[in-house]
């Protein structure tokens, strides 16, 4: 059957996989409510999401995004344009707060996002491309409670950010969220659960405490300093960096 709607056959198609789009969740989950029991459970819904999508090639083919690398070569343009940073700064000098943070920290930051890209590779992250690319493999991107759950069946509010990608990316979407909250939990165990479900080996499971362990809220901050994207003055960029340190904490690899 033909659609000129292209996003309602992508929802038939999700329909008739048993995975429903509704418009809103009833109750939103708050990140103090989250515990490993909830996060286990998720874990499992995005598996089945997953499997059930696998393999898709149907009339919104042309319109789903291949996101299969983009992150990873994002993290690298990243570290060389933080490199650009500290070498300008070393060549003018200190001009305030954040730089001042920046010149202290920098290079801490750049070796650890470093071993993490040093860490992805070392893990053939070419054959996880291939395997993900060869088994037309499909994320939903925003893997959140308030955006994936599962009652009777799989319920997603938001399907913008459903593309190709590796699998693995889904479950470091949500793993990263709740490593920024702070929030104490078993991510080597998650990790292999998830693993063991979409049957991946260690490689892929080193990849995602890779990508989790990788310092994106200092080098977001880092971007949005250098093009000067929000409107803060150089005390709320400073104060914006400093949390961003404290939502990185510590590397898993």
């Amino acid at each position: 059957m033909y659609y000129e709607n292209v996003t309602e056959s992508f929802i038939k198609y999700l329909e008739s996989k048993g995975i429903y789009c509704v418009e809103s969740f009833s109750n939103r989950i708050k990140y103090k409510d989250v515990n490993d029991d909830m996060i286990k459970n998720q874990v499992y819904i995005i598996s089945e999401f997953h499997r059930k999508t696998l393999g898709y090639t149907g009339y919104m083919n042309k319109r789903l995004s291949n996101n299969i690398g983009r992150v990873v070569e994002q993290y690298k343009v990243n570290i060389k344009r933080l490199n650009k940073d500290l070498k300008r700064i070393h060549q003018n000098g200190v001009d305030n707060k954040f730089e001042k943070v920046l010149l202290k920290s920098g290079e801490f930051y750049i070796d650890r996002a470093q071993k993490c890209i040093e860490s992805i590779y070392k893990n053939d992250y070419i054959g996880l491309i291939m395997r993900s690319t060869k088994r037309i493999e499909m994320c939903i991107g925003n893997t959140y409670f308030n955006n994936l759950r599962k009652s009777e069946s799989i319920e997603v509010k938001d399907i913008e950010g459903c593309c190709y990608n590796m699998v693995e990316m889904d479950l470091a979407y949500l793993l990263s969220k709740m490593k920024r909250k702070g929030l104490e939990i078993d991510f080597n165990s998650l990790t292999n659960e998830f693993c063991t479900l979409e049957n991946l080996d260690q490689n892929s499971s080193k990849f995602i405490l890779a990508i989790i362990s990788y310092p994106y809220a200092f080098m977001k901050w880092c971007n949005r300093y250098r093009d000067k994207s929000q409107e803060f003055n150089e005390e709320e960029y400073f104060l914006k960096l400093k949390k961003a340190m404290k939502e990185d904490g510590n590397s898993l690899i």
